[in-house]
């Protein structure tokens, strides 16, 4: 392995026993080349069994990105433009109501936009426990798809004006119901054969077959106070339904599969096996920063870093002096609730994916401090 990346190396060793963490896998592309992978830690922690290559995991929010890149797969068809109104193509968002405080609930005055739903500027929440997805679960027995738990949510009031804020929320399971209508696909179909089967992701979905469950890492929950995990189910905690493919955080797949989606953003939209998923404009323009005002102070809230924005369903560095990191401009990232975390850079044509099963892992620490060792080792 390249001796220029000790640092990083010697980072993972000694930081996981340190938080009291299971355990974390690396692999960073450049030019569809490895050019790091290591891993720290241990697969499960009981049996101090190590990670090996093809182990599976549940990346939850990670799942976002690959549900934005498909979304605009279809915008670049022509099938909508970003100012169309949502309703134009599920129409139970056509009459919405906005709850203001605790007890008042009026008309909506401005429609959501399909760009709301990339920004997460849609009014939309992420709450389970509303009325009207308890209605679904009791009337279905848990037993519904992605419309179904997207026709719940359109029932709810949002929680602002279409646009006029910032919250995290199920915005990308609506894109997945779009996705669903503008393809005449099911979601995870959509995906298998526009994204996965291209770029030779064989191992990412939403279901996990009986024979690859042995593959499937031990999920822990961390405990911050005294730096330790507890072993919880396996089960990926993002579905709500039997046929819910959740295009905020349902996917499973490997560190080996997510790194060839996430060097395919990084190197222009082709993928190492030489397949395009995406057009180098729209990258740079899902890379921008999109927010301002008032959406932007609410983004705060969640990322508060004034260097770091948010542009089609990414955090995105929109002033890395500001961000106090290394990454450049427009290099952008998510990961998800159980660790892991990734980094897109075109600019270097750098793509970064670190794999854990740690639900609550502190990645405001790993995050920005593995990537300035990256960037100061290349």
């Amino acid at each position: 392995m390249n001796d220029r990346f000790k640092d990083l190396r010697a980072y993972m060793e000694t930081t996981i026993p340190k938080l009291g963490l299971s355990g974390i896998d690396c692999i960073i592309y450049q030019n569809h080349e490895e050019i790091f992978r290591y891993a720290a830690g241990y697969k499960n922690v009981e049996e101090k069994s190590i990670i090996i290559p093809g182990t599976l995991y549940n990346i939850y929010s990670a799942t976002k990105i690959i549900t934005c890149v498909a979304a605009l797969q279809l915008f670049e068809k022509g099938l909508f433009r970003l100012w169309d109104p949502v309703s134009q193509y599920l129409p139970e968002f056509s009459n919405m109501k906005v709850k203001y405080g605790r007890f008042s609930i009026a008309q909506a005055q401005n429609q959501i936009k399909i760009a709301d739903l990339f920004q997460m500027t849609a009014g939309i929440s992420y709450e389970l426990d509303t009325p009207e997805k308890k209605r679904l679960m009791d009337r279905t027995k848990g037993d519904f798809n992605t419309r179904d738990l997207v026709k719940a949510i359109a029932e709810e009031p949002l929680l602002f004006e279409p646009g006029t804020g910032w919250s995290y929320s199920y915005c990308h399971d609506v894109l997945a119901a779009l996705i669903e209508v503008l393809s005449g696909k099911k979601f995870g179909e959509y995906l298998n054969e526009c994204i996965f089967a291209p770029l030779g992701m064989k191992d990412s979905g939403f279901t996990l077959p009986q024979e690859k469950r042995h593959r499937l890492a031990p999920q822990y929950q961390y405990n911050a106070e005294n730096c330790s995990v507890t072993r919880i189910s396996d089960d990926n905690l993002a579905p709500v339904g039997t046929y819910h493919e959740s295009g905020g955080g349902g996917l499973i797949t490997t560190a080996e599969d997510y790194i060839l989606f996430a060097d395919a953003l990084a190197c222009g939209g082709v993928g190492k096996s030489g397949e395009k998923i995406l057009s180098k404009r729209t990258i740079d323009l899902m890379s921008r920063n999109q927010l301002s005002g008032k959406c932007l102070e609410d983004y705060r809230r969640m990322v508060p870093n004034k260097g770091i924005g948010y542009g089609l369903g990414v955090a995105t560095f929109m002033d890395s002096a500001n961000s106090y990191m290394l990454a450049p401009e427009n290099a952008f990232y998510w990961g998800g609730m159980g660790g892991v975390q990734d980094l897109i850079d075109p600019q270097n044509r750098i793509a970064y994916f670190v794999a854990q099963h740690t639900v609550g892992s502190p990645t405001q620490i790993l995050l920005p401090s593995m990537l300035n060792i990256l960037y100061s080792s290349i």
